[in-house]
């Protein structure tokens, strides 16, 4: 490049303009290229020692004439400093993916791979969906992929459900939306005694919770059934019920009538439990708010004064807010049935 056309563009404004779009690629790149290896298991391959990219290619290529696609792949990982390559092949280098690949941050490695995709996709095509007048359906993401990120959650909400459930005696406990069951099975080992239904919308969700639920020996305790609240015929027969990180599945205007219909199943003085994340600050909460105001059947985050006032509106009483983590907008509100 000549000095004249530095020059130029560096008055201009062109020169900056190309170094911070140069830096702003480098990070959704790494992003995007870890949650392909993460998700394809490639990065698992590569976890415990240096592979040749020949047994890669084995193991690993559906047409061995790809070959020259997955050594372009390895070596943007490398350009990346997410792989490490050396005479013996490739290894994971990078401190993120060496951290994520194990199975113990199985939560924040699902939260990767939804940012790569689900929430790629939805800021992406919101601007064309808004035109079109169009909005995302449930279908439009993984429910399972979903259910593992919401774990990231699962101290603080563990927290609050400690808090709520006695240590012992006999409860009956619904979960309305129970992912992967992680916060039923917190509330079993608490109380021994405590039997529990969890409701789930998305099938391949409830399939991951039984699947749990037979893992964690609680399949005796715990019942999984795939449906919607708002269908199912409300017994009291509940001490406590459950909503976590879920709220926002229902549209502001509904929502008043989805907590009286949850009231409906519980005993008289038995009590609700609902996390979710708020309106506030932060990208997360607010691609969460772009989610939930652009999905069919579903709506923005609430606000925690709303969220009180809503719960009380359906009957509850006492309802009482508590911030679960310092400076962040998530909550854990819980009233007692009127």
């Amino acid at each position: 490049m000549k000095l004249r056309t530095i020059v130029s563009l560096a008055r201009s404004g062109g020169l900056a303009v190309l170094l911070s779009t140069a830096r702003a690629m480098r990070p959704y790149h790494r992003l995007a290229f870890v949650a392909a290896g993460l998700s394809s298991g490639f990065f698992a391959k590569l976890a415990a020692r240096p592979v040749s990219l020949d047994r890669l290619a084995a193991e690993l290529l559906g047409d061995p004439s790809m070959r020259d696609g997955l050594e372009a792949w390895l070596e943007l990982g490398v350009s990346l400093g997410e792989l490490g390559r050396d005479s013996t092949g490739y290894r994971l280098r990078g401190r993120l993916s060496r951290k994520l690949v194990d199975a113990e941050h199985d939560a924040a490695a699902a939260f990767v791979e939804e940012a790569a995709t689900l929430h790629n996709t939805l800021i992406g095509e919101a601007p064309r969906y808004l035109r079109e007048g169009r909005r995302f359906t449930l279908a439009d993401q993984e429910g399972r992929l979903v259910a593992r990120s919401s774990r990231l959650a699962e101290p603080f909400i563990g927290e609050a459900v400690d808090d709520l459930i006695p240590a012992r005696g006999a409860q009956r406990l619904l979960e309305i939306g129970c992912g992967s069951a992680a916060h039923i099975r917190r509330a079993a080992t608490r109380n021994p005694e405590l039997t529990a239904v969890g409701l789930e919308l998305q099938a391949d969700a409830a399939e991951l919770a039984r699947e749990n639920v037979r893992r964690w020996e609680l399949a005796e305790r715990v019942t999984i059934e795939v449906g919607d609240v708002m269908s199912r015929t409300p017994e009291p027969v509940f001490d406590v019920a459950t909503l976590h990180q879920n709220i926002y599945y229902f549209p502001v205007a509904d929502r008043v009538r989805v907590l009286r219909r949850v009231r409906a199943f519980l005993v008289p003085g038995g009590r609700l439990l609902l996390t979710t994340v708020c309106r506030g600050r932060g990208s997360a909460s607010d691609v969460l708010n772009l989610w939930g105001a652009m999905t069919a059947g579903c709506g923005r985050l609430p606000e925690p004064a709303e969220m009180v006032e809503q719960m009380e509106q359906a009957g509850f009483a006492a309802v009482k807010r508590t911030r679960l983590i310092p400076g962040e907008s998530f909550y854990a509100f819980v009233g007692t049935a009127a």
